[in-house]
């Protein structure tokens, strides 16, 4: 993979740079962004990573995350550019993308195989398994040092995107970045620790109650978890933990395709999509219905309430159940 001069010459001559990533946050986008703050501001660039929504708590580990500015309902801060990390539609980008700061010069750096190239700028790469591997070569051939701080953002960016390096989508160049960032000095004990042995109370309980909603069909090869919005609340846990949910369905033995409805704030689902065949390619899929993502995770969102999202949906469900179990 070779970073595009254009995207490189672009973060030579921009002063002020804003990075920006889907919201809600993931550690792919967010650690992309702060690794780029951490690396480029020493150059003498003013980098400010932006969400719509406040950073998933469970990252408030990584330094600089304090320094993530939730927008609300404040201007879109003046850049020269705006970076656009791991957004497969300008749509992911809310109101950055939307209210462009005048003149500045959109660089979308993406691994989506969906993307739809947006961007002033596109580096699209699908063979990535995730933006943090992009990210890191950026910074290599642009000669920006990547230190230990640095190093441990991009290490969750490819630790969560792959599933702890076990999605299809690892591949060598993956653990080859993986291992220099632990020479630079990234500590996979300290990510495991805080990402993945620290569950709340609240987080157990809201799983417990969301197995026996869970709905099996097409002869246990589709899992399904329909929810209204606010489920969960009662229990302490944000929309992030709901949203995992979904990585619980695709793991049930004999499961192809999971599917997540989730209702939201203000009317409509947010439908996950996951499958564990590449021929149950759920991004085509999702893009059936305006959205898109990874063959073996996407999403869309539906103006319909969860239920009736889940009814529509579930024939193309099973059908690619079918598809991956042949």
């Amino acid at each position: 993979m070779t970073v595009p001069s254009e995207i490189l010459a672009a973060i030579r001559d921009a002063r002020s740079i804003l990075c920006a990533t889907h919201t809600p946050m993931d550690g792919d986008g967010l650690g992309c962004g702060l690794a780029l703050k951490r690396a480029l501001e020493p150059r003498g660039k003013k980098v400010l990573l932006v969400t719509e929504a406040p950073a998933p708590p469970v990252y408030a580990f990584l330094a600089g995350y304090e320094s993530i500015a939730v927008l609300g309902k404040d201007p879109v801060p003046a850049a020269d550019l705006v970076l656009a990390l791991d957004a497969g539609g300008p749509d992911r980008l809310g109101r950055v993308l939307a209210e462009r700061p005048t003149g500045a010069r959109i660089a979308n750096i993406d691994h989506h195989v969906s993307n739809s190239a947006y961007g002033d700028l596109n580096w699209i790469d699908d063979k990535a398994a995730a933006v943090g591997e992009q990210v890191y070569l950026l910074l290599r051939e642009g000669g920006y040092a990547i230190d230990a701080v640095a190093a441990q953002c991009l290490l969750v960016a490819l630790v969560t995107d792959t599933g702890r390096f076990c999605y299809s989508s690892t591949t060598p160049r993956t653990l080859e970045i993986a291992a220099d960032l632990l020479r630079l000095g990234a500590e996979p004990d300290r990510l495991q620790r805080e990402l993945y042995a620290s569950v709340g109370f609240g987080v157990l309980r809201l799983r417990s109650r969301a197995v026996e909603a869970i709905e099996l069909r097409s002869q246990g090869r589709v899992a399904i978890l329909t929810l209204p919005h606010g489920y969960g609340k009662d229990l302490g846990v944000d929309e992030e933990d709901v949203k995992d949910l979904i990585d619980m369905l695709i793991q049930v033995k004999g499961v192809v395709v999971a599917a997540l409805f989730r209702g939201l704030a203000e009317g409509g689902t947010k439908v996950s999509l996951r499958s564990k065949d590449d021929r149950a390619n759920v991004s085509a899929l999702a893009a059936r219905h305006g959205g898109g993502g990874h063959v073996r995770a996407s999403g869309f969102t539906s103006s319909l309430a969860p239920g009736t999202a889940r009814d529509a949906l579930l024939a193309e469900l099973e059908a690619a159940a079918v598809a991956g179990s042949r």
